[in-house]
């Protein structure tokens, strides 16, 4: 159905009062359709909002189910530096901590081992400076070799790190007396908490007593059908929603596609990095993905809300450069995002009414 028709009659009607007085009653009551007066089409215009048809490029939306994780390039596992009893833990699972903070106070009997062994690399850092020192004089004299020198620099070497990673350790446990510190390396929350009051162990009988985790940064995991593996690749647009804030869109990118599929569901990976400043998306929620896929095909598209569908069709109304409005039938190929991809019925360029268009429609159509 193709009719060209003049914007509704109630857009005009104090106009048409004039044109029709102006009719004597001996004329043709044969109806003719009403121009819009000169000088008007800013004033009807400004009463309903058209959209521009334009050429965009083909897309598709797919969904996907998936679960918050933490990000494991900011998680860190705390270690002991050497066994002992537990004495304190003023910290539990799920506290927020900052940089330093206080996790567990350890009463260990090795500490004063480590203090004697810093003393001994203190010891082997001097007698490594001082052969290097008889090395170098003696080359000088040629009574030493290079690859002699080259030794006695590779041992000064191995003396000064062994020290300093003593020394490190010492200052980053704080020792007192016989009791070590084990401090937060990094802000973050407690995911995983290994360490109770009272509880004495051997470093080889545990591993780490506490994870902490950077929620400001966290991954949204996902599992992709085979059948839509095309679809997906680094850097397309995600909105994320969730049980738990179904009225807020969390928006990210694809970070990472595996390469590997899951031997037992036969899907492929993908990850999501959402930015979490507030700390409202925690590990372990449900999240639905929505993807958008843009191919290199290109169709006409108007937005979704401006068609009709009546009659089982689907219509556009066609703005016309004369003010006049057009019904015309339209075929729809795919529908994603709010757009509508056109197969046939309107050309790029062309305009079409996005306000009230089921009520414009009924009226000149009905």
């Amino acid at each position: 159905m193709n009719r060209i028709l003049p914007l509704p009659y109630f857009l005009f009607f104090p106009f048409s009062l004039g044109l029709f007085s102006s009719c004597s009653p001996a004329e043709p009551t044969t109806f003719v359709p009403a121009e819009v007066p000169p000088g008007l089409s800013a004033a009807v215009l400004a009463q309903v909002n058209t959209d521009s048809v334009r050429l965009t490029p083909l897309r598709f939306d797919l969904h996907l189910e998936g679960r918050v994780v933490p990000n494991a390039d900011r998680t860190t596992e705390v270690f002991p530096l050497v066994g002992g009893l537990i004495e304190r833990v003023p910290v539990a699972l799920g506290d927020r901590v900052v940089r330093g903070q206080v996790l567990a106070i350890i009463h260990s009997p090795h500490m004063p081992e480590l203090a004697q062994q810093r003393t001994e690399a203190q010891v082997d850092l001097t007698t490594a400076q001082q052969r290097l020192a008889a090395a170098t004089s003696l080359h000088h004299d040629g009574l030493a070799s290079a690859q002699e020198l080259t030794i006695a620099r590779a041992a000064l070497q191995r003396a000064q790190s062994e020290l300093t990673r003593l020394q490190r350790q010492l200052e980053v446990y704080g020792p007192e007396d016989r009791r070590y510190i084990l401090r937060a390396p990094q802000a973050g929350i407690i995911t995983e908490k290994n360490a109770t009051e009272g509880m004495q162990f051997a470093p080889e009988q545990v591993g780490s007593l506490f994870t902490l985790t950077d929620l400001s940064d966290v991954w949204v995991m996902a599992h992709v059908f085979q059948s839509d593996i095309e679809k997906v690749q680094t850097g397309l647009p995600v909105e994320i929603r969730t049980l738990s804030y179904p009225n807020q869109v969390f928006t990210g990118k694809v970070d990472r596609v595996f390469n590997l599929l899951n031997p037992d569901s036969k899907t492929l990976q993908v990850r999501v990095r959402l930015a979490n400043p507030h700390h409202l998306l925690k590990p372990g929620m449900y999240a639905r993905l929505r993807l958008q896929h843009t191919t290199a095909e290109q169709l006409p598209a108007v937005p979704s809300a401006s068609l009709v569908f009546a009659n089982g069709k689907r219509y556009a109304l066609v703005l016309q450069e004369n003010q006049q409005v057009e019904t015309r039938s339209v075929a729809v190929q795919h529908a994603s995002g709010g757009l509508s991809f056109l197969s046939s019925g309107l050309a790029p360029g062309e305009r079409v009414i996005n306000s009230n268009p089921l009520l414009l429609y009924k009226e000149l159509n009905d």
